[in-house]
């Protein structure tokens, strides 16, 4: 592809948008399938809950620490090669972990490799990429995200939770591992571009004359260590601590809580994979709302409305119907934090800071997100049930919820002229 091709009547970068919502499907999709995971794994390799905990909550850190290196890089050299790069790593880290035989195989190929692919897959440097293409509907493509996420969620639970019972975890495993090469790797040669300029087009693919003359002022650029002096990089940053928290609880323990409770394991699958399905529906009204009305009421209504669904599906019990309608009201809350949050960063630090401050930002999501997969495990062990951990994990999505409707989304920085990475 390049500036001489015949221009098309859909904009290209809704194809690299499409791109990331498959890479986003399969990469933090099967991140989702910890759940279903747990119980086989732990019998298998004669575990306990908090050991088992404890590696996803390390790969969850990890996975936020590689983060912002990995966002650095795709400032500087762009994100293809980093995408590459992180595909194969991811996909032969899930092939080994079918292999693993002791604890320590566990910890490296689980816990550290694959954190390393998913950094370099995953949502940050997605945002980074789209975040360069669009401004007007920013938020409308970045909300795309969540319906690749969401996706994975909603069909590869209940599909892991199947293969597992038809052909056992190790080989589940090996699947996932094969499809993320597969499927990833094309999308990564052939379609993700790093901006439009590297195709001789204009954000948001207006023509050339009406962009200089009729479009609104684009932030461009902030440094890091001004971004870290602002009280919005540490708003936003810890709005995702709390997503993080509560997603990874849900993701890592939901299935495990749910089965406690009673239901059958078929059951808290698919409660997941409702709730995921329904998220689908609404993360892209989401995000044109959020273009329209702004970033912030959306975001607050997100976390707001989480803290009510974690209430629902953790007291909720012996009624299958009225958990699954709680899966599906939850649609309006799981789709489009990340979304929001990245908008916001793009629109106030500059679309071509993305990769290393929103990199940053997404530290603090995963570092809250280890601490809720292995808070839970630990909480489980001490007090029997899960009732304090999904507890803290309300507090915190409500905290969330009030400080993004205070959050300062003034832009910090002037329009630099700057090429993207790669171009």
């Amino acid at each position: 592809m390049n500036a001489n091709v015949a221009p098309s009547r859909i904009f290209f970068g809704w194809w690299v948008v499409i791109s990331f919502v498959v890479m986003t499907f399969l990469s933090v999709g099967i991140r989702f399938t910890v759940g279903p995971f747990l119980k086989p794994v732990v019998a298998d390799l004669g575990l306990d809950r908090p050991s088992f905990s404890l590696v996803v909550a390390v790969g969850h850190f990890l996975y936020g620490a590689f983060t912002p290196l990995v966002g650095r890089l795709v400032d500087q050299v762009g994100a293809r090669p980093v995408l590459v790069l992180g595909t194969l790593v991811l996909g032969g880290s899930l092939a080994a972990t079918g292999f693993v035989t002791q604890l320590w195989h566990l910890w490296a190929v689980n816990g550290v490799l694959m954190a390393v692919g998913l950094a370099a897959t995953g949502q940050v440097v997605a945002a980074a990429v789209i975040s360069r293409w669009f401004a007007r509907r920013r938020a409308t493509a970045l909300s795309a995200l969540g319906i690749g996420s969401m996706s994975g969620m909603s069909l590869l639970v209940p599909l892991a939770m199947w293969l597992i019972l038809t052909v056992g975890w190790r080989t589940t495993y090996v699947i996932f591992g094969a499809a993320v090469v597969v499927v990833m790797l094309p999308l990564c040669l052939w379609i993700i571009r790093e901006s439009p300029e590297q195709l001789g087009l204009t954000i948001d693919g207006v023509p050339a004359r009406a962009a200089a003359e009729g479009s609104p002022v684009l932030v461009e650029r902030t440094d890091m260590t001004q971004a870290l002096q602002t009280s919005s990089f540490w708003q936003i940053a810890g709005g995702l601590f709390a997503c993080g928290f509560s997603m990874s609880l849900l993701s890592a323990h939901g299935v495990p809580m749910l089965t406690d409770h009673g239901y059958h394991d078929m059951t808290a699958s698919w409660a997941l994979g409702v709730l995921g399905g329904s998220s689908v529906a609404f993360a892209m009204v989401l995000g044109v709302i959020a273009d329209r009305v702004g970033r912030r009421p959306v975001l607050a209504w997100l976390y707001g409305t989480r803290a009510l669904i974690f209430a629902g599906l953790f007291l909720i019990r012996d009624q299958p119907v009225a958990l699954l309608l709680v899966a599906v009201a939850g649609g309006a809350s799981m789709a489009g934090s990340i979304a929001m949050s990245s908008a916001l960063a793009a629109d106030i630090f500059g679309r071509f800071s993305m990769g290393s401050v929103f990199g940053g930002m997404f530290l603090s999501h995963q570092t809250g997100a280890a601490l809720g997969s292995w808070l839970a495990g630990f909480l489980f062990e001490s007090t029997g049930g899960y009732g304090a951990a999904f507890s803290l994990a309300i507090g915190l999505l409500v905290c969330a919820s009030l400080v993004s409707l205070r959050l300062n989304d003034r832009p910090r920085t002037v329009p630099v002229l700057s090429p993207a990475a790669g171009a």
